[in-house]
């Protein structure tokens, strides 16, 4: 009878393992989303490095987005991202992988048709040895008319290789990366929300390219070499309308207690409203930032409020994502459920500020609760020397702020 019971459960425990060609092989693998049905070959490439069957990196440019929450049932993967939550299910045949990717942060989840090959690394072919130049500034502008959406495209170019990413008024489109083949460049990501493409030809100073964002987004865009090209001080865009003095709020944290800025703990203190939502990479980068901040100045004064948005209004759906949203970024400060992420009911909920605009903007307050600074979206770390003058002048101004007296 012991014999018997230890073979039944030896069976059961290889009846819940995976086959061992059924799981992701060791190495290197080039994911590519199809987005276009009527063009098999309109792909959005990235690149993910297999560690061990329960352990991958997701690749672009300078980031690695560590992955471990995957899991295997039969000759299936399923394959959840940090953060965000966003989620591949795919089935494996040997050193291929095909299935569907759905991203849980959209009010509608759309799923986007994915498959994954082992062994490659080009994220685009090279075909042409002979790469034009695009590295440098650019002055762009994404849609039809000249004033659509402006941007700055900031390229680095090393023979067909290029990264870069394009810097807008309301935040970033962080790591991109691609190829250059004659007067063309392709360039691609995928953060763990985002999916995103952008094709360009490069005639004379000038760019006329397409931007994708997944399988459901398309827009035209242009630029113009210009290495002293500029955007609108971020300070300016979001400000208190007239009749108002102060940020005032009370909203409901991940345990139902109502957080308000009136509340003892903030009294006296230099206080940062962050603005954000859990589906946002953005606010994910600036959230890090706060993170270093927090870490450093808080027991010298400095408290900080997220103003979660999200996509859903249902309280349960915001518990579920703030916990894996601490978890992930070390999240120590309290997060509130302020509403959804629709911009101008945002905006009521804050009647207080003109408007909202970006997610993330964040509000820094002295010890006396004034609004000293509005700073509209968040220039991270794919910007190069934007992010680093960024968190210069602001880790200044919180030390200028704790500085002062009340």
């Amino acid at each position: 009878m012991k014999k018997t019971a230890l073979y039944i459960l030896l069976g059961m425990l290889c009846a819940c393992a995976p086959k061992t060609d059924s799981v992701l092989k060791t190495g290197n693998w080039l994911f590519s989303f199809q987005i276009d049905d009527q063009n098999p070959d309109q792909k959005i490439p990235f690149n993910v490095e297999v560690l061990n069957e329960k352990h991958l990196v997701v690749t672009n440019a300078d980031e690695q987005i560590d992955v471990q929450e995957i899991t295997y049932k039969e000759d299936s993967v399923f394959i959840k991202m940090p953060v965000f939550g966003s989620e591949f299910k795919g089935k494996i045949t040997g050193e291929k992988l095909s299935g569907e990717y759905f991203n849980y942060n959209k009010s509608k989840v759309l799923p986007i048709p994915f498959e994954a090959k082992y062994g490659v690394q080009e994220r685009f072919e090279i075909t042409d040895e002979n790469a034009a130049d695009f590295s440098g500034k650019w002055k762009v502008n994404f849609g039809e008319e000249e004033t659509d959406s402006p941007a700055i495209g900031i390229f680095e170019q090393d023979g067909n290789h290029i990264t870069g990413t394009f810097q807008t008024e309301t935040g970033d489109y962080r790591y991109l990366e691609g190829v250059v083949n004659g007067n063309t460049m392709q360039l691609s990501c995928f953060d763990g929300a985002h999916v995103f493409l952008f094709t360009a030809e490069l005639n004379d100073s000038s760019l006329t390219g397409v931007f994708y964002s997944g399988n459901t987004y398309k827009e035209k865009w242009s630029a113009v070499k210009a290495d002293d090209a500029e955007l609108a001080d971020m300070k300016t865009l979001t400000y208190l309308n007239p009749g108002y003095d102060k940020l005032s709020f009370a909203f409901p944290n991940e345990n139902g207690d109502t957080i308000s800025l009136a509340d003892e703990k903030y009294n006296g203190k230099v206080v940062i409203v962050q603005i954000f939502g859990t589906w946002c990479p953005n606010c994910m980068d600036e959230t890090r930032f706060l993170v270093e901040m927090f870490e450093k100045y808080n027991a010298a004064g400095l408290e900080i409020i997220g103003l979660d948005f999200e996509v859903k209004p249902d309280f349960d759906y915001f518990q579920q994502r703030i916990e894996r949203y601490r978890n992930d970024l070390d999240v120590s400060w309290e997060l509130v459920l302020a509403g959804t992420s629709n911009k101008k009911k945002a905006a009521e909920a804050l009647p207080m500020l003109n408007k909202i605009i970006s997610y993330p903007t964040a509000i820094y307050i002295d010890r006396k609760g004034e609004i000293r600074e509005i700073h509209t979206g968040f220039s991270g770390p794919g910007t190069g020397d934007a992010y680093v003058d960024y968190k210069a002048e602001t880790e200044a101004l919180i030390e200028t702020l704790l500085n002062e007296s009340i």
